[in-house]
């Protein structure tokens, strides 16, 4: 017993937190090669080309690695029919294998043994990013820098501190409460809608619907049950929202223009949803005219998607004044991972999304009942982000960095990786000694 004790105690002392703190600030300083990267994104490729060199992929990787290469290969292929420019495609099939190195080498370089250098490195991957909205904000950020800057972060940080300080479910309710409440102050709608969905999953991380999708998750066919499931939660929500953002007006605490956004697009025929996402509209005609092999990389807007796009735009309300800021760009406009990646390369970007948010959802849903509110906030985030958010350099480390996160806290270290400790030799029953007879 005191062996074991030591062992632990061994364990424990071997974090080494305020290093990983100072790692996850070093990571998310930004780079400029070749495009935007991060400089957890480079570490994380170099580790995961050792990793790799074994020529053995753990299983809970090895679909994920094959999903990637079937994008890039995509890519160059969709890059050689639409002619890309070298610099381009090489961005637009690097993208891929960034992404999956980066969830490659955070998910083994992290475990939920030593869960204290884990949170501190979530932490730490705020700081800079804080210092840089501060010091060197981008145009909208200045007008408005919750939305554009600081939400995240904060988020991010608060999240990592309610998970390590394992806080109490009033707790954990209040402080998102607070958080949600300033989002919507400061015009932040997913920012304040997404953390209490991620609250509620995990207040109820213990409840009869909770254990019954983690059986539907187990059974043949079930994440089509779950996927079919969510799409009925999202048009419902669609519709209750729209109801609701119908009489922006009346709320009180919205500035004139938002107001006015908001009723207008809740009163679309699109509803509230969709109707602050034309973009998603418009590129899915992109992907229609193209859907085997899509585009290119960082697809040039040579069909009017623009020109579509601003129209819809004007339609749909994101229009404030007379004076309408139409979208200036050469590029196929998208705002969703899943679409990018369907516009720069076809159906097969589909195929990898497709597969890779219904491997995270599956584990997320297995796992629920242990989970710290940092993944129950998570996962709504991601998935939100899948459909809704650009594939960017930002979405980019940010979604890559919760995945191996999730995948790093929910699957048992293998063998050969877990701390070498002192085997108790076996020792051999004695053998029973009759007396001698006298």
């Amino acid at each position: 017993m005191l062996q074991q004790t030591s062992i632990r105690k061994r364990s424990a002392d071997s974090e080494h937190p305020i290093a990983y703190l100072i790692l996850g600030g070093i990571a998310s300083i930004k780079l400029n090669l070749l495009g935007e990267i991060y400089m957890g994104e480079f570490i994380a490729a170099v580790y995961t080309i050792y990793l790799l060199c074994s020529l053995q992929v753990e299983r809970r990787f090895a679909g994920i690695l094959g999903l990637t290469l079937l994008w890039s290969i995509a890519q160059i292929f969709s890059d050689l029919e639409n002619g890309t420019d070298v610099s381009t495609s090489m961005k637009g099939v690097l993208a891929p294998l960034v992404f999956f190195a980066t969830i490659y080498a955070v998910g083994n370089g992290f475990d939920s043994r030593h869960e204290k250098s884990l949170w501190f490195f979530v932490a730490g991957t705020t700081l800079y990013r804080l210092y840089d909205t501060t010091f060197n904000p981008i145009d909208v950020a200045i007008e408005n820098p919750w939305k554009w800057g600081y939400a995240v972060p904060v988020l991010s940080l608060l999240l990592a501190y309610l998970s390590l300080r394992r806080a109490s479910n009033m707790k954990v309710l209040v402080c998102l409460l607070m958080f949600s409440a300033v989002s919507i102050v400061f015009d932040f709608r997913s920012n304040a809608a997404l953390p209490l969905v991620g609250a509620m999953a995990y207040l109820y991380r213990d409840s009869r619907p909770a254990a019954y999708l983690a059986r539907a998750a187990r059974a043949s066919g079930g994440m089509i049950v779950i996927a079919l499931t969510l799409a009925m939660g999202i048009y419902l929500l669609n519709e209750v929202f729209s109801f609701l953002f119908a009489h922006s007006a009346d709320f009180g605490f919205l500035s004139q223009d938002a107001a006015h956004k908001y009723t207008v697009q809740a009163t679309s025929d699109l509803g509230i949803l969709l109707g602050g996402r034309p973009e998603l509209l418009v590129s899915l005609r992109a992907f229609a005219d193209a859907p085997l092999l899509g585009h290119g990389s960082w697809a040039l807007d040579t069909g009017g998607y623009v020109d579509e796009l601003n129209l819809l735009s004007h339609q749909l309300g994101m229009s404030l004044t007379d004076k309408f800021p139409e979208l200036d760009s050469t590029l196929i406009p998208t705002h969703s991972f899943i679409m990018s990646a369907m516009v720069w390369a076809g159906i097969t970007g589909g195929i990898f999304w497709a597969g890779l948010l219904g491997s995270c959802l599956r584990t997320f849903l297995l796992h629920l009942r242990r989970l710290p509110v940092y993944f129950c906030v998570g996962m709504p985030q991601l998935l939100w982000d899948a459909f809704f958010s650009p594939f960017g350099a930002d979405n980019r480390w940010l979604a890559a960095l919760y995945i191996g996160l999730l995948f790093a806290w929910t699957w048992p270290r293998p063998r050969g990786r877990q701390a070498a400790q002192p085997r108790t030799p076996k020792r051999r029953p004695a053998l029973s000694r009759r007396p001698a007879q006298e």
